[in-house]
């Protein structure tokens, strides 16, 4: 629509009653289109939106009123702009996740069928998940879900980054499009992680800097030695660049559409790793094998220069994923035991030199303190290992036998945001699994989000009238969803609903004369039904605003 041709429908309207406040509603109807479509404000008004529901986003577009193409015109995300209306944009994002899958996703099949190269990963009725679809795919049928909060997108670093430097060549972000995508039309949200460690180191960083350490272990008690593998230390300085230009790669490709970053639940520090996301490195020094203290030790780590590490890294979370909470997933005694001096653990648990050892979970917690002091309520810790309840009253005796992980319970308690993941799928391996695990998180924690497995959500919403346990809770995966959104509105009402009823932006003239029109649209809608872009128009100065009222349906 151009100008004229606006203007005189902006005058058709002048019957409207005028409002004499500065705030001018607009209802988001549920079929994606706007009432009224176009307003007409001051500088210094605010437009607020009434939402239909949980899944509705406000999308600022490069239109021009008439082309077609309107949904794929999506703005940049610029949080400098004083006119970047992009929202709702949630903050510590509570209910239930699903873990996207780091290698082939599954497939609907029917029991009668057989799944190729293996066993079903779960059964319900006549249905089962066999591995089949796309690579890192979360099945559409999670996507639409209705009980749904969103998904957990795990990355592997040498996937993404796929050769040195920042050029547009040395990066693949054909996953992260697709899975992104599939959030945003689907109206959900996603977090973020991209791991480094064993199968996620790329192999080029050897050859570009970064010291090939050669390393052991299982990250377990298994006994033996482990599994072999090349990392890099992220104490050094190259290493560091590297994962950095990574997250600044990530992070502009995201906020180059509204609608991709506004979706972001969670940013998650990562790059010191071993099998998974979670943060922590090989540290086992055993006779007879690998001692992986001694190696980091020789090639420069200090517990100091693990601090460094993540301070940077948070520092530039904060700066480049703006107006997001990142989430610290924590092994509590995940590093290897070295001094300042270079001191390490022995294969008889002693020190080689240099005065004591830090303790065992003593890189953890300094870690967590200081991502709390630097960050507050934008640092969210979380554990990948919430079980069965096994107890209650946790939150009175975080040591108590069977609680989930003190060290999240302590920092839930200090007045951090916190979540969980629950322990893999063999040991929650049920839907009366699920069922209790999400009682463990509820009853003991103060935990605002759980992530599940998706092949045990899948099994969990399939069960007979949605109730996971009838024997347990008997509550309905949407059931259990309210209640960690109902636990995150009361505990952190000053960041606001993460899916609030009601969006609200204050509008600031920045154009000299005639009127200065903004188009947006629905992020999960647009192109569907009936929908249909909205306009806002700021008057020039000396004009005469016309604030309608929303149409009441």
């Amino acid at each position: 629509m151009t100008n004229r041709i606006l203007a005189g429908v902006i005058l058709a309207s002048a019957t409207s009653t005028l409002l004499s406040a500065a705030t001018v509603p607009v209802k988001v109807n549920s079929d994606g289109s706007f009432s009224p479509s176009i307003v007409t404000i001051a500088s210094g008004d605010t437009v607020e939106w009434t939402l239909n529901g949980p899944g509705d986003s406000i999308i600022p577009v490069n239109w021009d009123g008439v082309s077609s193409g309107v949904c794929s015109a999506v703005k940049p995300y610029s949080p400098t702009d004083p006119n970047d209306f992009t929202g709702p944009m949630p903050l510590a994002v509570s209910g239930i996740f699903t873990l996207s899958p780091i290698d082939l996703g599954f497939t609907i099949v029917p029991t009668s069928s057989t799944c190729v190269g293996g066993q079903p990963a779960a059964v319900a009725g006549s249905q089962m998940l066999c591995r089949g679809g796309l690579n890192g795919a979360t099945m559409d049928a999670t996507w639409q879900d209705p009980n749904l909060t969103g998904v957990f997108i795990r990355l592997l670093w040498k996937d993404v980054q796929i050769a040195p430097g920042t050029a547009d060549s040395s990066f693949d972000f054909t996953i992260l499009d697709r899975e992104v995508n599939k959030a945003v039309k689907n109206g959900k949200v996603y977090s973020l992680a991209i791991r480094a460690g064993d199968d996620g180191t790329p192999s080029w960083l050897f050859t570009n800097g970064v010291t090939a350490l050669q390393l052991q272990d299982s990250g377990d008690d298994t006994e033996g030695c482990g599994f072999k593998m090349t990392l890099g230390s992220p104490t050094e300085i190259a290493y560091q660049n590297h994962y950095f230009d990574l997250l600044r790669k990530v992070a502009a490709h995201l906020k180059s559409r509204a609608d991709w970053y506004r979706a972001l639940a969670y940013i998650k520090p990562s790059g010191a790793n071993l099998l998974t996301h979670e943060n922590r490195l090989p540290k086992r020094c055993s006779a007879g094998c690998i001692c992986n203290s001694q190696v980091f030790a020789q090639h420069g780590y200090t517990p100091n220069g693990l601090y460094a590490f993540y301070q940077a890294q948070t520092n530039l979370l904060v700066s480049e994923f703006p107006n997001k909470t990142m989430v610290y997933a924590l092994i509590q005694d995940g590093f290897p035991r070295i001094n300042n001096n270079g001191g390490y653990e022995t294969a008889d648990g002693t020190s080689s030199g240099g005065g004591a050892l830090p303790g065992g979970t003593e890189q953890t917690q300094t870690i967590l303190d200081n991502g709390q002091a630097a960050h507050g309520l934008k640092f969210a810790v979380a554990h990948n290992g919430l079980q069965v309840k096994k107890t209650d009253n946790c939150l009175n005796n975080t040591n108590g036998p069977g609680c989930p992980n003190k060290w999240v319970l302590q920092e839930g308690l200090e007045g951090q945001v916190t979540g969980w993941q629950t322990t893999n799928s063999e040991k929650v391996s049920n839907p009366a699994d699920v069922d209790s695990a999400l009682q463990n998180a509820l009853v003991n924690s103060q935990g605002v989000y759980v992530e599940l497995y998706e092949e045990r959500f899948w099994e969990a919403v399939h069960q007979s009238n949605g109730v996971l346990d009838p024997l347990g809770s008997g509550r309905t995966m949407a059931q259990w969803a309210t209640q960690f959104h109902n636990r995150r509105r009361t505990l952190f009402p000053s960041l606001g609903d993460p899916f609030p009823t009601t969006y609200r932006h204050t509008f600031t003239r920045t154009q000299s004369t005639g009127n200065q029109i903004f188009y947006y649209i629905h992020g999960s809608k647009c192109g569907t039904g009936s929908s249909a872009a909205g306009t806002i128009v700021i008057a020039p100065p000396g004009g005469t605003p016309v604030r309608h009222r929303a149409a009441h349906h």
